[in-house]
Parts: C-alpha cells; sequence; structure tokens
C-alpha cells in the first residue's frame, strides 16, 4: 500500500503559509495512524498545496456541523493526496466522534480505524483552525500581493463559504442530547444449512440511528459503513482456522471474487492463482490444472516490534525497514464447488445481518454490488454442478422422420471441370446498403439498407418496388422476408409487393444479438423460430404470425440453432445443450457439460458433433469436442482439444473426419478428429491469418484474408493445393471470405472472385468486377451476383460452355 504521502508545495505559498492551522488539527486527528502499518510520518502535510486547504477545511467544518446537531451519524471528507485520494471518516457515538483514514477501490486500505474523540473538543478545534486560517489568510495576501487566487476558492465565494461552515458549525454547539445505543455489539454472522466448508464471523457492528428513517431511491456506496471489525472461522472438515481482527466486509468481497475466477478456471480445466492481502488478513488460492484447489489464510506480522514511542519510526530508525512476516495456514485439498458453497452461504448471511442492523445499509451501492457477485457466485455453481442431463428413450420416431426427409445425394455437375466465362449484365446503386439484409430469392435480389427496402429483377437489374422501412434484423423464409425491429415487432414482408403481410408483437432483444432458425420441411409447419426477450425462444407461424410455443433457456447470451429432422438443437451459453421439438418446444433431450455450449453444431446423418468451451480468447483453452446420437442425446465421445488453441464455428464433417477450425497465435489452423473413434489425425497450421472454412468431400478449402487459398486433405491433413489469388492493400479485401459451392464449382471472393475446381485447385475462370466482393451471391445457373459495401450491386451471367459429347 503507498503510504500516506502529506506534501506542501511551497512554490505557490509564502513561507509564512508553509503550514496552516488546518494541518494542525489534521496532525492532531491522524496522530494515530503512525502507529498503523505503514507508518505516518508526522512531519507530512495532507494537502499537494495550501490552495486547497479552503475546500477541505470547509468540508471538515460543515461534516461536524452535521454530526454535532444530530442530522446525520456519519459523515466522510476527502483528502487530496499523491498518488491516490484518501478518505477521512467521521462517526457519532453518543458525544464523542470516532475517526476513520481508509482509501477505498477493490481491495481498501485502512490507516487508522475509529479513533475516539471528545466531539465537543474536536468542533473546537476545526472552529479556532477556521479563526487562524482566516486571519492568516487575510496577513498573508496583504503581505504577498503576488500569491495566485482562484475565484472559487479564494476570492468572495471561498470565504463566504468558510464563514457560512463557521457560523453553521458554532450553531451546532453543543451536541445535541445523546441517542439511545451507539456502542457496538458482537453480531453472530452464522450460515444456516449443511455446508461441506462453513465460513462463520464475530462481528462489532452498530446499529445505526437512522435505521428507522424512509431510504432513499438512489443508491450510494458507502464504504465507511461497511469498515468494522471482527472474527472470522473457517472450518474445513475437522480442520479449523481462526482470523482474529479484520475487516471483515473487504475480506468477504474478495472471497467472493476469488471464488468465482477459480470456478470458472475450474470449469474451463486451468490453473489459477492469486494471492493478496485484504482487511487485515491474507487470502489467497491456488487451483491446479488437475482441479485441486488450496486455500491459505492467514495473518500479516511485523518482524521486529516497534518501539512504544511511535517518534522512533523515523528514517533513521532500525525499524522504519522492519521486514512483514505472515503466518498462514493451508487447507490443501478443497473441492472448488464445496467452497464456492461456503462462500454463497457466508456472504448471503452477512448480507442479512448488516440490513438487519441498519436498514440504511439497502441503499448502500457497495453492498448491493456484493450481493450481486454473490448471487452470480450462486448461479454460476448451480450451472456447473446440475446435472439435469436428459436421454430421450424413444428416439426412433424423430430417426426414422430425419431418414425419410434425407435429400437424395446430387449428381456430379459439369461446372466444376469446363473453364467458365462471365459478362456483365446490370450494375445497381444502392445507398446505404447493407450486406446483412441483402438476399437472392427466386428470381429477385431484395436489398435492405438504411431507410427503405428494394426488389430487384435479377435478369434485367430493374427496381420491381421500393418501401419505406427502417433498419432491422432480416430473414428470407419461404412465404416472405422476415424483419425483427429494435422494439420486438416482427414483420413479415411479401416478395411480390413488398407490403407487410402480418406483424407480431415479441419482447425486444436486448444485450444481445438476435438469432432464430427457419422451419421449412415436409411434414413440418412452416415456422420462424426467433430469439426474444433475454432469454427465450419464440416459434411464429409464418402464415398467420401467431406465436406457437416459447422456449425459457436459462441464460439467452447468444443463440445458436440447428434444426435436425423434427428436433431444433438449442445452445444459448450455458453448459447445456437442449434438443426441442419443433411442434411443441418440448425439450426432448439435454446433454450437460462443466464448459458453455457458445457455438453452432453440426449435424450429419446420424451424428451431432459439438463444441463446449469459450473460444474467444487465445491460450485459454479447455474446449471440448462431444459426439453425440441426434436423436437421443447420447455421447459417444469426447475428446479435449489442444490449449493453445480456441475454436472457430461449428465442426467441419468429413467422410471419416471431423475438422475443428481453431484460432491461435501462428494463425488459421485445423485440428482433424477421427468420426470413429475420437483419436487425433492431425495438428496443423493453414495459414498464418484469419480465414473462412468450407468442407467440400473430402478436401478443407480455406480462403485466407492475406489472399492465400488452400486445400488440405480431410483424411490425412496433407496439404492439396495453396494458391495466392489477391495482393496489394488491405482495404480491398471482402467482409465476408466464404467460399460458395455451386454445381461442382467453388466461387471464392478475394479482390476477385475467382472460380476454383475445389478438389485439386484448379482455376477455371475469374469474374470481371472492379467491386469488392464483401457480398458473394450465385444463383443454379451460376450466375454471380457482387455486392459491396459503398452501395454498389452488380450481376455478371455465366457464358454458354463447351462439353465433349461422345
Amino acid at each position: 500500500m503507498p503510504g500516506l504521502s502529506l506534501v506542501a508545495d511551497t512554490t505557490r505559498c509564502s513561507p509564512e503559509l508553509e503550514r496552516t492551522s488546518l494541518h494542525d488539527v489534521l496532525g492532531f486527528v491522524l496522530e494515530g495512524a503512525r502507529n498503523a502499518p505503514p507508518p505516518l510520518d508526522e512531519a507530512a502535510l495532507p494537502l499537494r498545496a495550501e490552495a486547497e486547504a479552503l475546500p477541505l477545511l470547509c468540508d471538515l467544518a460543515e461534516a461536524a456541523a452535521e454530526l454535532a446537531s444530530g442530522r446525520r451519524a456519519r459523515a466522510v471528507v476527502r483528502l487530496c493526496l499523491e498518488p491516490d485520494p484518501w478518505e477521512l471518516g467521521l462517526e457519532r457515538v453518543g458525544r464523542d466522534l470516532l475517526v476513520t483514514v481508509f482509501q477505498g477501490g477493490d481491495v481498501p486500505e485502512v490507516a487508522l480505524h475509529e479513533r475516539r474523540f471528545e466531539g465537543e473538543a474536536l468542533c473546537a478545534r476545526v472552529l479556532a483552525a477556521v479563526d487562524r486560517f482566516a486571519s492568516r489568510r487575510g496577513s498573508g495576501a496583504r503581505r504577498d500581493a503576488s500569491f495566485p487566487r482562484n475565484d472559487a476558492d479564494h476570492g468572495g465565494l471561498g470565504e463566504h463559504r468558510l464563514q457560512t461552515a463557521r457560523r453553521c458549525l458554532a450553531a451546532a454547539l453543543p451536541f445535541s442530547p445523546d441517542e439511545a445505543g451507539g456502542e457496538p455489539a458482537i453480531v453472530g454472522v452464522e450460515p444456516t444449512g449443511e455446508i461441506p466448508i462453513a465460513i462463520a464471523a464475530e462481528a462489532l457492528l452498530r446499529t445505526s440511528p437512522g435505521a428507522a428513517l424512509a431510504q432513499p431511491a438512489v443508491l450510494r456506496a458507502d464504504l465507511f459503513s461497511l469498515l468494522f471489525r471482527g472474527k472470522i472461522r473457517v472450518l474445513v472438515g475437522e480442520e479449523a482456522r481462526e482470523l482474529p481482527d479484520v475487516f471483515i466486509f473487504p475480506f468477504a468481497e474478495q472471497l467472493a471474487s476469488l471464488s468465482l475466477e477459480s470456478l470458472d478456471a475450474w470449469a474451463r480445466r486451468q490453473p489459477y492463482h492469486r494471492r493478496l492481502t485484504v482487511g487485515g488478513a491474507i487470502l489467497g488460492v491456488r487451483l491446479h490444472s488437475e482441479g485441486a484447489l488450496s486455500l491459505t489464510l492467514g495473518v500479516p506480522r511485523v518482524g521486529r516490534v516497534p518501539p512504544a514511542d511511535p517518534r522512533a519510526l523515523g528514517r533513521g530508525s532500525p525499524f522504519a525497514g522492519a521486514e512483514e512476516r505472515a503466518q498462514t495456514w493451508t487447507f490443501p485439498a478443497v473441492d472448488v464447488a464445496a467452497l464456492a458453497q461456503g462462500v454463497v452461504a457466508f456472504g448471503r448471511a452477512l448480507a442479512r445481518s448488516l440490513v438487519r442492523r441498519d436498514r440504511g445499509q439497502t441503499s448502500n451501492l457497495r453492498l448491493f454490488e456484493f450481493r450481486a457477485r454473490v448471487r452470480e457466485l450462486a448461479e454460476r455453481l448451480r450451472e456447473l454442478t446440475r446435472n439435469d442431463a436428459k436421454i430421450n428413450v424413444a428416439p426412433e420416431t424423430y430417426r426414422a422422420f430425419a431418414a425419410a426427409a434425407r435429400p437424395q445425394a446430387a449428381t456430379e455437375d459439369t461446372f466444376g471441370r469446363t473453364r467458365l466465362r462471365f459478362t456483365s449484365r446490370w450494375v445497381a446503386a444502392i445507398p446505404s446498403l447493407d450486406l446483412r439484409a441483402t438476399f437472392l430469392c427466386g428470381d429477385v435480389l431484395v436489398v435492405g439498407s438504411t431507410r427503405e427496402l428494394t426488389c430487384i429483377d435479377r435478369r434485367t437489374g430493374e427496381c420491381l418496388w421500393r418501401k419505406q422501412a427502417p433498419r432491422a434484423v432480416s430473414v428470407m423464409t419461404p412465404v416472405g422476408l422476415g424483419r425483427l425491429l429494435p422494439d420486438g415487432t416482427l414483420q413479415l414482408h411479401e416478395l411480390s409487393t413488398g407490403e407487410v403481410a402480418w406483424s407480431a408483437r415479441l419482447s425486444p432483444r436486448v444485450g444481445a444479438n438476435a438469432s432464430g432458425a427457419v422451419v421449412s420441411a415436409p411434414g413440418l409447419p412452416r415456422m420462424l423460430i426467433v430469439s426474444e426477450g433475454t432469454r427465450h425462444l419464440a416459434a411464429v407461424d409464418l402464415y398467420s404470425g401467431e406465436v406457437r410455443w416459447r422456449y425459457a433457456a436459462r441464460r439467452g447470451e447468444n443463440f445458436r440453432l440447428r434444426r435436425a429432422g423434427k428436433l431444433v438443437v438449442v445452445g444459448s451459453g450455458e453448459p447445456a445443450l437442449a434438443a426441442l421439438d419443433v411442434l411443441s418446444g418440448e425439450v426432448v433431450w439435454r446433454f450437460c457439460d462443466r464448459l458453455p455450449f457458445a457455438s453452432p453444431v453440426a449435424v450429419d446423418h446420424d451424428a451431432l458433433f459439438a463444441l463446449a468451451g469459450d473460444g474467444a480468447f487465445v491460450g485459454r483453452g479447455g474446449a471440448r469436442l462431444h459426439h453425440l446420437d441426434p436423436w437421443s442425446g447420447e455421447a459417444r465421445w469426447t475428446v479435449d482439444l489442444p490449449k493453445h488453441v480456441a475454436p472457430v464455428g461449428a465442426p467441419l464433417l468429413g467422410p471419416e473426419t471431423v475438422c475443428v477450425v481453431t484460432h491461435g497465435r501462428r494463425g488459421t489452423g485445423l485440428v482433424g478428429i477421427d468420426r470413429r473413434t475420437g483419436a487425433t489425425r492431425f495438428d496443423l497450421t493453414a495459414c498464418a491469418a484469419t480465414a473462412s472454412c468450407l468442407m467440400v468431400d473430402d478436401v478443407v478449402v480455406v480462403n485466407s484474408e492475406t489472399g492465400e487459398l488452400v486445400g488440405v486433405g480431410a483424411h490425412d491433413g496433407a496439404v492439396r493445393y495453396r494458391h495466392v489469388l489477391a495482393g496489394g492493400v488491405e482495404g480491398d479485401r471482402p467482409r465476408r471470405l466464404e467460399p460458395v459451392l455451386r454445381s461442382g464449382a467453388l466461387f471464392v471472393p478475394q479482390s476477385e472472385v475467382h472460380v476454383v475446381r475445389p478438389r485439386d485447385g484448379a482455376l477455371l475462370g475469374k469474374v470481371p468486377t472492379d467491386l469488392i466482393p464483401d457480398l458473394l451471391r450465385v444463383d443454379e445457373r451460376c450466375d454471380v451476383y457482387v455486392a459491396e459495401e459503398s452501395g454498389h450491386l452488380a450481376a455478371f451471367a455465366a457464358a454458354p460452355r463447351l462439353s465433349l459429347v461422345q
């Protein structure tokens, strides 16, 4: 902790004003802080400059007046110190005042705690300081006309405030009659229920005189009222340890934070270590990657005992450099979930005791945030330890429906074996074009922008209709264009006219992106399953706009939906994957894991592959790949991915291998895993930059933002081909790098659109466009449509192809 460095700036003050009466008062008040670590230098002054003495003296006088009159029981005065500000807290107990000097923050520091003064004597010193300060200020200004003055603090307004504060303090004396109580009482903080790790405390708490008053509607952070001492006991099994004299609330805050962080690390199977000194106690947590946790508690102690006279703690004193030693105890084998459960019980008991003793604590923002952290810890613990997995015992009906609806294998087209030539057809300009609201549907292109919708004939480029419409999340459905507005309104626009066919009112999606899935298959009703509110999914009928069912997830940070036959598999960022019946919304099966499911799943015939783990940060690791039966939810195998990579997107499924796209320090990589056994076949770096990947038969096509196109064999990880399709400046890269496979030919967006054969990488052609293909669409005739974010849209027709007839 940085010591209380109280320094006076002599560059702005005359020598006569170097030490004012305010410094005398603060020196008298802070005298006891010299005996508390860190030692306070008696010669130090609590101001950076004499110019800040006036507002501080006014604040001190006004706080003393309110305490003397009984209007308040506590008051806090801010001390302008370097490098960080400190606070001076005053609390009235009967006719006495208790003084506390502390510094806020995540880990508070207390230099002086509840030093007792006679209230009227301290107020008399403040009055005398005000008088002496006013007289010295006037005489000092007359002797030194060059002294800088501030109109607000040293001019008429500052002098007026000083005189007003003095009159208020003089009128409030003598102290108002005593109120009942005021002295602290021992309050036991005992958690309830059967807890494997019991944490209890005995706290010295006072009953607030204003406990019965109406509570304000504004939450304010009040650390001063939460600085109380007590004794903490920790019982693990048959071993018990006691911390005799600590500040309980700061210790409880850090204990809850460390428990939450260690619980997250335990879920990711990562090591975690942190140790700190808070509230006069040592607290440490060490979590190994295997899951074993050790809890360290202790009391810091000084190696050499200081002398009885605090003035001996000068620079030349042999005790000034005394090293701190600590007496610590370690519980070597602690269950992470048991520790979190004990911390939750202790935190709730502590909050209840504080509110029961002082109702004013309900408006304390510091206590409010502590209770929220304890609640978050409890929810996280419940997610990680709750095992409500459900197996579908009758999966045959779902398996039979998926087999009947499975499309027949498409025959190979000749487009991937002949060279392709393209001619420009038309170009359109659409201001403020929205790439995410641009769709190719049948014979028309529907283009969204900031203020309107436009429908364009794909052959001629003629505008068929234009409608005024605000920006919204758009999705193309078999019966029209669905648009979800920010206020929760869901609209369906007819493609023929652009008119709104129906409108439904849903709860607005706040704090996360909207997501959904379109249901349109033989034997199923046409529906749009869309995220609603904070954690709900709503299935909306596409013909009537009626909500058929709603599903409530435990958390809805980011829904990832994938339809599999009559099921829709839902991942919502929680450590569970659920499969819902499309017709009823009923949970058919649920698969649980300690890690959250935040990535889309991949389904192929009778196999489902799901990634569990947070892949947003490189190097955190802790991701797993699960192979499940998509109809029953049973796990076939589970493998842990390497810790140095982070998975991106859904797994890519090949005939014999499932490939996981990863992002690491070396770029985009591929991890190939055997579909039958779960064994790792290869782990390689495909390119040195961010890329988009696509599985075509047994080849993974990697399209990099640096212009590289790489084909990797899904069976063994061998590089089949590598092309550098683009160069030049970075601004010429498209926004979206996803290749488009159409009729056996692969259309690759770079600074230009290249057409390649996916199995061997042979170049089949190039689209002659000057636009950057931020969005690429290809129809069944291999006609290409390119949209640039600048607001331009172009169409290119595929020229006739020659083929050998035998």
